[in-house]
C-alpha cells in the first residue's frame, strides 16, 4: 500500500509535508510531480515490482496523463495482455502503469474492468481533469477539502490538516457515535469540512472551472451461485488472487471460520511455509488459543501470538488514537494494532484477513432478528417459530428474539424505550438538534438481505475497513480482504437468506463448502469473536481507572456539550464497583475527549516512530 497526496496549485514545501505525514503508509520511496496546475505526492510500500520502474506519481510514454495510486488491481496482468494487444507498451511490470494505459483506451469505463482495493488520483493534462476513485467497497480510503478555488486530497486526513483549513468536530457524527454506535456517516468524517470519497462513484475535478461533479460508476449485479462447490471455488480463487506479490505473503488469524478459511486456502496454494499473527487472551473467556494451535496442527505456518497490556495500552494509546484520525468503538480495534505491530516487528509486509466474511454471510447472531421479522412478514408462521426455537437450543440467549420485538414496534414508541432504558447520560437537546428525526438504521423493520446490504454499505464494513486501513499502514502493512472480492460479495448477497441462517445456525452454506478445507474443531464452532478485547477488565485496573479518573475530573471533559459529566461519573463508579458492565461506553468516553484534545485543543501528545501528530484549525 502507499500514501497519495496533492491539490490544484504548486507548492512544494506542502506536499512534502503531506508526504511526511503519509511515510508509514509508503517508507520505500516518495515522489513529487508539479506543474502549473497541480500538485502530486506519493509514498511507496513496494509489493508488485520492487525496482524504481514503480516510482509515483507515474506518467504515461507523453506525460499527458499521471497517476498517485494506492492500491493492488489483482487482474492487471490480464488487462496488460489486452492492451498490448492493443499496441500499449509499457516500461514496468507494475499495476499502476496498467491504470494509466487503461485510461488511455477505455476512458472512465476503465474503472469498470478492475478488481481489486485502491484509491487513486488521476491526472488529465490535456483535459484539465482530475478523476479520484475508490474500490468498490472503499476497502482504501481517500478524503478531500473542497471549496469554490482549491481541491485537496489524501489518503489521511492528517495531511489535509497540514493545510490549515477550516474544520471543527462534526457534531453529528459525535453524537451518532456516543447514542448509536455508528462509526460511519456516509461521506462526512468526524472533521467538518473533510469528506470521504464515496466507494461507488468518481470525483471528477475540473482544474479551469474549479467544480467537481461525481459519477457513479459501481451499482452490485445479481450473481446466482448453485451450490456450495461453486461457492468454494469462487472464495479460491478470491484467496488466490490476492496472493499476487513480489513480497511474502502471510495471514492474520482469529481461529474463527473466516480467517481459518483463509488460511488453510493459503495453506493448498502456497508450497512453503507462511506466517501467522494472532491475539491471544489467556485466563481470558475471548481467548481462542486453542483453535489458532488446532489450525497450526494442519497447516504448514509459523505462528506469531501477541497479548494486551495494560501498560502497553497506556503507552500506546495515544500513538493509536492519532493512527485511527478518528474516534472508533471499542477495545478491538487497539487489539487488531498490536496484532498488525507484532507482524511488522516480524518483517511482514502484506497479509490477508477476514474482514467481510460475517457481513456477507451473515455471521453474527443478531442477524436472526431480521431474518425472524423477514420470516413474520413472508407469513412463514412454523418456519418463524421453528427458527426461534432452534435458535436459542443453540446459543443459549434469547438476543435477536429482543431485537425482533424491537423491530416490531410501532416507529413513536421505538425512540422513547431507547430514550428511558439506554444512554442517560446522553445530551438529548443536542442529539434532537444535530440528528433531528434520524435514529440508529439498524432500528428499521427489514428483512435478513437488507440488514445485510445496511451492514455492508454503513454500519460495518466501513468502519472495519477504516480500522483495518489505518491500524496496517500505520505498521507499514498491506492487508487483503478476500471476503470483499466484489465477485464474492456479489454472489453472497444474492444467496437466499436460507443459505446463510437455518436450523438456528449462522453462514450455512459457506461452512459447508469449506467443510474438507477445515479442521474438524473449527468448522463446528458456534461463537464469535474475532480480535475481541477485554474492554471491562482494562477498565477496572487501577492504574486505567486513574488515567480514566483524571479524564473526566477535567474542566474539559465536564465543559463538553455532548454529556452529563454527572451521570458519566455515576457510570464510572457503578463500572470499578463491579455493579454493572460499562466498559464499551467508557471506552468511547475516553476515546473521543482525548480524540478532541488531540486535534482541536492544540494538546502536544507523545508519540512512538514518526507518526506525527496533527492539529485542525477551528
Amino acid at each position: 500500500m502507499c500514501g497519495i497526496n496533492g491539490y490544484n496549485w504548486s507548492d512544494k514545501t506542502l506536499i512534502e509535508e503531506m508526504n511526511r505525514v503519509t511515510e508509514n503508509r509508503g517508507p520505500d520511496d516518495r515522489g513529487i510531480y508539479i506543474d502549473g496546475s497541480i500538485t502530486l505526492g506519493h509514498t511507496r510500500l513496494s509489493i508488485i515490482d520492487l525496482s524504481s520502474n514503480g516510482h509515483q506519481p507515474m506518467s504515461n510514454e507523453t506525460g499527458t496523463i499521471w497517476i498517485t495510486y494506492n492500491g493492488e488491481v489483482y487482474n492487471f496482468q490480464d488487462l496488460k495482455g489486452d492492451l498490448l494487444n492493443k499496441g500499449h507498451s509499457f516500461k514496468s511490470n507494475t499495476d499502476t502503469e496498467v491504470l494509466i494505459h487503461a485510461y488511455e483506451e477505455y476512458g472512465f469505463n476503465f474503472i469498470n474492468k478492475l478488481n481489486g482495493m485502491w484509491a487513486f488520483c488521476l491526472y488529465d493534462k490535456s483535459k484539465g481533469l482530475l478523476i479520484l476513485s475508490r474500490d468498490q467497497f472503499g476497502i482504501k480510503p481517500l478524503y478531500y477539502y473542497l471549496d469554490d478555488k482549491k481541491i485537496i486530497f489524501s489518503s489521511m486526513i492528517g495531511a489535509i490538516l497540514r493545510h490549515g483549513i477550516d474544520t471543527s468536530p462534526n457534531d453529528k457524527a459525535i453524537m451518532e457515535y456516543l447514542a448509536f454506535n455508528l462509526e460511519d456517516h456516509g461521506t462526512q468524517t468526524f472533521f467538518n469540512n473533510i469528506n470521504s470519497i464515496p466507494p461507488d462513484s468518481l470525483l471528477i475535478f475540473d482544474l479551469n472551472t474549479k467544480k467537481c461533479r461525481f459519477h457513479r460508476w459501481y451499482t452490485p449485479s445479481y450473481r446466482e451461485i448453485k451450490n456450495k462447490d461453486e461457492l468454494k471455488e469462487l472464495f479460491i480463487e478470491s484467496v488466490r488472487l490476492r496472493t499476487v506479490s513480489d513480497v511474502p505473503i502471510g495471514s492474520c488469524l482469529s481461529g474463527g471460520i473466516d480467517s481459518s478459511a483463509i488460511v488453510c486456502t493459503l495453506d493448498r496454494l502456497l508450497n512453503h511455509t507462511f506466517y501467522t499473527f494472532s491475539l491471544i487472551a489467556p485466563g481470558s473467556p475471548l481467548d481462542e488459543s486453542k483453535y489458532i494451535k488446532e489450525i497450526g496442527k494442519h497447516a504448514k505456518i509459523k505462528q506469531f501470538f501477541t497479548t494486551l497490556s495494560v501498560d502497553t495500552f497506556l503507552n500506546e494509546f495515544r500513538d493509536f488514537l492519532v493512527t485511527q484520525e478518528e474516534p472508533v468503538i471499542g477495545l478491538s480495534p487497539y487489539a487488531q494494532y498490536a496484532v498488525l505491530k507484532l507482524a511488522h516487528e516480524q518483517g511482514a509486509k502484506v497479509l490477508l484477513d477476514g474482514q467481510g466474511g460475517d457481513e456477507i454471510f451473515a455471521g453474527y447472531e443478531y442477524y436472526f432478528g431480521y431474518l425472524f421479522y423477514e420470516l413474520l412478514a413472508s407469513l412463514k408462521w412454523y418456519t418463524l417459530a421453528r427458527e426461534m426455537m432452534l435458535y436459542t437450543k443453540n446459543f443459549k440467549n434469547f438476543y435477536p428474539h429482543k431485537m425482533f420485538l424491537f423491530l416490531l414496534l410501532p416507529e413513536f414508541i421505538k425512540y422513547p424505550v431507547w430514550n428511558k432504558l439506554l444512554n442517560t447520560w446522553i445530551n438529548r437537546q443536542l442529539l434532537t438538534a444535530v440528528c433531528g428525526n434520524e435514529r440508529d438504521p439498524r432500528w428499521k423493520r427489514m428483512g435478513l438481505r437488507e440488514g445485510l446490504r445496511l451492514t455492508l454499505y454503513s454500519t460495518a464494513i466501513p468502519h472495519l475497513l477504516r480500522w483495518e486501513d489505518k491500524n496496517s499502514m500505520r505498521w507499514s502493512i498491506e492487508t487483503r480482504p478476500p471476503f470483499l472480492d466484489y465477485l464474492l460479495v456479489e454472489s453472497a448477497i444474492s444467496m437466499p437468506s436460507g443459505t446463510k441462517l437455518l436450523d438456528g445456525k449462522t453462514k450455512v452454506m459457506f461452512k459447508e463448502a469449506m467443510r474438507d478445507v477445515l479442521p474438524e474443531m473449527i468448522k463446528n464452532r458456534k461463537d464469535k469473536m474475532g480480535f475481541e478485547a477485554p474492554v471491562s477488565d482494562f477498565f477496572r485496573d487501577v492504574k486505567v481507572k486513574k488515567f480514566c479518573t483524571d479524564i473526566i475530573n477535567s474542566e474539559s471533559f465536564k465543559n463538553r456539550p455532548y454529556w452529563d459529566s454527572e451521570e458519566v461519573n455515576k457510570i464510572f463508579q457503578s463500572h470499578f464497583e463491579n455493579k454493572k458492565d460499562h466498559g464499551v461506553t467508557i471506552w468511547k468516553f475516553i476515546n473521543l475527549e482525548m480524540w478532541l484534545r488531540t486535534y482541536f485543543n492544540r494538546e502536544k501528545v507523545p508519540k512512538a516512530n514518526a507518526l506525527p501528530i496533527l492539529v485542525a484549525n477551528k
